[in-house]
């Protein structure tokens, strides 16, 4: 590769960031840990690497590698406080995963069929194990006509759904497409989903796709229904696009989908991207899993990322402010840059600017409950909703930057 394609040079990074990148991977080799020695050496503070990596979400791919391959660079009282922080999140995974297996349980036994994502099933099929990665809620895909039953499902088992007004959900009117349900005591959350992305982020495989592709993960405690792995390569890609890539852990999620199948068809994935007008999206990912966490990617996939000029500048902003660490700077338009930059076409990206601005939401139905007949109107009472709590900000931030 040439030096002008690298995306990161880690001789730039904070000693404890290079550290946890060397260390977010199942895959150990001689120079990855070479280099893990020697960084872990220099490293000034380690309460600062385990903020990292619990930021990232990477801490237990940190802990295992660091345990398992250069103890000897860690000093004792580091590694005793890294793996208190391990041994609290593998607590609180193995409760998550026994309670997807008891609500899956729950909904078979009332006849709502349910395919679960992320979370557990994640872990299980990626890093092989649910100690390896850090998750903190389950998803579920479900029917929408089943949401009234899975509500007093749920409700009935102590959870908590922060909608007042859940009969506007049914309608399915409005831009939500999942439902979150939250366990007393903050033990987790479970989110509900109908569609797996936004209207106004339609570029995962549809989920008529996901249900006929569904398979069953065994989780040791019991077996569950999820999406299959080649759908959910792409679904992470879009799902990371849409949040703007802000966490190592979902490159990661990328990184070792892949790894775990050597035999995934990559050029299909790009296919199929392709044709939901999701393929930046893809190559983005191939670009960022494969150069910074040296995902196993063939040879053709990733030159097709690296020739793509737009994905491969998208990757190269990402990784430039992955572990930027500051929101010195920053606007209150930065969290639409990276959705927006990763969507291909003008009218597609202005389709997702209105729908995502425009659009009624839940928040107006609840602050003005009109019967189905008026739900024109809200496209009216948004625009004032958004000036109302926005404009403000934005004057403040474009005050502050003229006095600047």
């Amino acid at each position: 590769m040439a030096s002008d394609d690298v995306l990161l040079d880690r001789s730039h990074l904070p000693t404890e960031a290079a550290l946890v990148l060397t260390c977010a991977t199942t895959a150990a080799t001689p120079t990855r840990t070479a280099l893990a020695s020697e960084t872990a050496a220099r490293v000034q503070s380690w309460d600062r690497v385990i903020g990292i990596a619990k930021c990232h979400a990477v801490l237990p791919l940190v802990h295992r590698y660091l345990k398992a391959e250069c103890p000897g660079a860690v000093p004792e009282g580091a590694m005793a406080r890294l793996r208190k922080e391990w041994q609290m999140i593998i607590l609180f995974n193995r409760h998550l995963t026994a309670e997807l297996v008891r609500l899956m349980g729950l909904l078979n036994a009332a006849g709502i069929p349910a395919v679960t994502f992320k979370g557990p099933v994640l872990a299980a099929m990626a890093f092989g194990s649910i100690e390896l990665r850090q998750f903190t809620d389950l998803d579920l895909l479900v029917r929408q006509t089943d949401l009234p039953r899975i509500a007093e499902i749920l409700s009935a088992q102590g959870y908590l759904s922060p909608h007042s007004r859940r009969e506007g959900l049914a309608t399915g009117y409005f831009q939500e497409y999942e439902d979150a349900f939250f366990a007393a005591g903050g033990m987790g959350a479970v989110d509900v989903h109908w569609n797996i992305t936004p209207r106004a982020f339609r570029f995962a495989p549809d989920e008529q796709a996901l249900w006929r592709r569904a398979h069953p993960v065994d989780l040791k405690s019991g077996t569950v229904n999820a999406i299959a792995p080649e759908d959910l390569l792409l679904y992470l890609c879009v799902h990371a696009a849409k949040h703007g890539w802000v966490t190592l852990g979902v490159i990661c999620d990328i990184a070792e989908t892949i790894r775990a199948r050597p035999g995934i068809a990559l050029m299909d994935t790009l296919e199929e991207a392709t044709a939901l007008g999701s393929r930046r999206m893809f190559l983005t990912g191939v670009c960022l899993a494969h150069d910074l966490l040296e995902a196993p990617i063939p040879a053709n996939v990733v030159e097709i990322a690296h020739r793509d000029r737009a994905a491969h500048a998208l990757a190269s902003r990402v990784a430039s402010q992955l572990f930027s660490g500051s929101a010195q700077g920053r606007t209150d338009f930065d969290p639409w840059e990276i959705p927006i930059r990763s969507i291909e076409g003008a009218r597609a990206r202005m389709r997702y600017i209105f729908r995502r601005t425009l659009a009624p939401t839940m928040g107006d139905y609840e602050l003005i409950p009109l019967p189905a007949a008026l739900f024109p109107l809200y496209w009216v009472i948004r625009p004032f909703r958004m000036a109302a709590q926005y404009g403000p900000r934005l004057f403040r931030s474009s005050s502050n930057s003229s006095n600047a």
